[in-house]
């Protein structure tokens, strides 16, 4: 199953924008979380691409706890699991297509390095590789103006290095090419990312109280985290940040 996740996209001192990795199916119980107690607080829910938009008062609520009370509301709907928060999204696109480019590229470096090397294969194969490569580009380049309405400047260089890849057939230029593009996305950590635990207490009267665990996530779900865990995590700035958080 599906890490319940809530990315904030977006957030100016009196409304937040999250994206929901699993749907809302009862917005009512949803929004009652959120807003309690508050007579400012506005919500708007977007089923089809899975975007909740809050906004409030600062006055009335902080916006630190609309997001942790977003967040309970969302571990409350999905039988109290834990979620993971994401602050500073940045989206870690090491895919399917360029992790076989970059095996491609691998491959052809270890052909090269051959004694009985054929001329004409290993130039078919360089330029399988470059073609498998600039798809894996252009797929990122339009992912990136899907996302953010404009690409980044990453992907110039790689297409000056293809221009050089023409004139010599050289893998280098290639390899060159993936890690110009690639290359920063292996190393976005999680620094930033949260897991958040939520415990629900009873009071006496009935009504429920939530209390809020936050601690840094150092969860492994795709390459970068692996990367990230291996040579990043012995960090002074990734000991143990414990923080308990109080919702009425």
């Amino acid at each position: 199953m599906k890490k319940l996740t809530l990315i904030i996209l977006h957030k100016l001192p009196n409304r937040v924008r999250f994206k929901i990795s699993h749907d809302i199916t009862n917005t009512k119980k949803f929004f009652e979380t959120v807003k309690v107690e508050t007579k400012n607080t506005a919500l708007r829910y977007n089923q089809t691409i899975n975007t909740l938009l809050v906004t409030f008062e600062p006055e009335e609520i902080s916006i630190d706890e609309v997001i942790y009370r977003t967040a309970t509301a969302l571990s409350v709907e999905h039988g109290m699991t834990s979620v993971k928060l994401v602050e500073d999204f940045e989206e870690k696109s090491i895919d399917l297509l360029s992790v076989y480019s970059g095996a491609a590229i691998l491959l052809s470096f270890l052909y090269g390095l051959g004694k009985s090397k054929v001329e004409k294969l290993q130039i078919g194969i360089n330029n399988f590789t470059a073609g498998l490569t600039t798809a894996a580009i252009i797929e990122h380049a339009y992912r990136e103006t899907q996302r953010k309405g404009f690409f980044d400047i990453e992907i110039l260089p790689a297409l000056y290095l293809l221009k050089s890849y023409l004139a010599n057939r050289s893998v280098t230029a290639i390899a060159l090419m993936w890690f110009t593009t690639f290359g920063r996305h292996l190393v976005l950590n999680n620094f930033s990312n949260k897991e958040v635990r939520i415990y629900r207490l009873k009071a006496d009267n009935g009504k429920s109280h939530y209390v809020v665990d936050v601690r840094n996530d150092n969860s492994i779900e795709n390459l970068s985290d692996l990367i990230d865990h291996i040579f990043f995590n012995n960090r002074a700035g990734n000991e143990p940040d414990d923080k308990y958080i109080a919702l009425q």
